[in-house]
């Protein structure tokens, strides 16, 4: 049961990290790299770091999910695998479609679904719940920093795709 759980855990945690991985391209990144930041903005060393506290989050609520007996047609393991899957997709529309506009614009929706995530986990499972919430609380440095990354940029992105 314990194994079935963490492959359960291990395989949804991957699918996100490989959709990150093929969308981060070394171009991609090269180029957001260079663009202008806000005040109080971290270096890409820290976002690593952030992405390595995330998946440890979402791995141990979606784990925590698994254990209980849930399974992938529930409606928690259903939000952290969408929550997860766009998380991965958001990497897509910066670093390949290089837009800090939509990247900045789709973090409202995200919220209110990763907002819709905690409520249903707190239900059954309020560490599940507070361990989502702690990356509620980043997304908010989040709306900060794509906005102003965005704005400071915005001359450079005309030149760009976007």
């Amino acid at each position: 049961m314990i194994l079935i759980v963490l492959y359960k855990t291990i395989g949804l945690c991957l699918v996100s990290i490989v959709i990150e991985a093929i969308s981060a391209t070394k171009e991609g990144i090269q180029w957001f790299a260079n663009l202008k930041r806000p005040k109080y903005s971290f270096s890409l060393n820290i976002w690593y770091v952030v992405g390595a506290v995330y998946y440890i989050l979402f791995g141990i609520a979606s784990y925590r999910q698994f254990a209980l007996g849930k399974s992938f047609s529930s409606t928690a393991i259903l939000l952290l695998s969408f929550v997860m899957i766009v998380n991965g997709l958001s990497n897509f529309v910066v670093f390949k479609y290089r837009s800090l506009k939509w990247f900045y614009l789709i973090i409202y929706p995200y919220i209110f679904i990763l907002l819709t995530l905690v409520i249903v986990l707190w239900k059954d499972d309020q560490i599940s719940a507070a361990l989502v919430s702690l990356y509620l609380l980043w997304l908010f440095y989040d709306l900060y920093y794509g906005y102003h990354i965005w704005k400071l940029n915005t001359t450079e992105i005309n030149n760009s795709k976007e």
